[in-house]
């Protein structure tokens, strides 16, 4: 473990486990951008300046010079930003405060040292949710998910970005949180972030009913070809499922994140960030 992660652990108590280290969680922010919308945030630095990253949909509703709230000590502190949005279909955007608002301790942010299969995190804060205040300064601590990379879908010209499916499960909140693998390439825990969490794969199913049948073979000819949809019950009566005219929204467990090179593309056209200094405490937001 580097020595300026030792030090900032002495200050700042790792006591969110083994696997995600004090450099990750201590970057992760918890973002209100709107009366009722709240998102997670994280920052990087990029040629020494530090800049706040989130989903492009989290800001959808934001002019380019903004405010959003940061959660701090259980209360929104709201501070302004300028905000540059990636092209579309890249679901990312980098925002620029008008100061540091993390520590600097090194996250890597251009890490492809990782396998399919490989396990990844993603932390952020679902249905605004986090938890209490102190390993992480006067910042909330964020949930921590794991997931799998089960793909990775190559830049194109319509793609203009690596996209990754994930075997995970999002849930509202997440978007905009980062995304962090282990570097293959170096021993023990080096989490380098490589991609942004924008949401999960969707599955529209329809809405079912259910009515009593005589048996199996007095079902619809739809349930003969699905047997799913007929059921016995502990009396021996058949119950039969069959479609209404509504329809649902699954979550498919398949989570998709955009690699971050696009953001880090945008940073070095507006190197507009704050210097990244040295700090031994969380900022106070003002």
């Amino acid at each position: 473990m580097p020595v300026v992660l030792a030090f900032v652990l002495a200050i700042v108590p790792a006591t969110c486990g083994a696997q995600i280290t004090t450099n990750v969680f201590t970057r992760v922010l918890h973002l209100r951008t709107g009366a009722n919308e709240t998102a997670t945030g994280f920052t990087i630095a990029v040629d020494g300046r530090e800049y706040l990253i989130t989903a492009k949909h989290a800001v959808g509703s934001l002019g380019q010079d903004a405010k959003i709230g940061i959660e701090q000590n259980s209360a929104w502190v709201n501070i302004p930003v300028k905000i540059y949005k990636c092209d579309d279909p890249v679901d990312i955007a980098v925002l620029i405060p008008p100061y540091q608002l993390t520590y600097d301790l090194p996250l890597p942010n251009e890490n492809s040292n990782f396998m399919y299969g490989q396990d990844a995190y993603f932390l952020g804060f679902p249905y605004n949710l986090g938890g209490p205040v102190g390993p992480n300064g006067a910042y909330p601590m964020p949930f921590v998910k794991r997931s799998l990379i089960s793909v990775v879908e190559p830049v194109d010209a319509s793609r203009k970005a690596s996209v990754y499916l994930l075997d995970g499960y999002n849930n509202p909140g997440f978007s905009g949180g980062p995304l962090v693998a282990k570097d293959n390439s170096k021993p023990g825990f080096n989490y380098d972030v490589i991609a942004v969490v924008t949401g999960f794969e969707p599955e529209v199913v329809p809405v079912v009913t259910s009515h009593a049948i005589e048996s199996p073979d007095k079902g619809s000819e739809k349930s003969k070809e699905q047997p799913w949809r007929i059921r016995r019950n502990p009396d021996g009566s058949y119950i039969e499922y069959v479609d209404t005219e509504n329809s649902a929204v699954l979550n498919t467990g398949i989570v998709t994140a955009f690699s971050l090179q696009p953001a880090i593309d945008l940073i070095r056209k507006h190197p507009e960030g704050p210097e990244e200094k040295t700090l031994t405490a969380q900022p106070v937001l003002k």
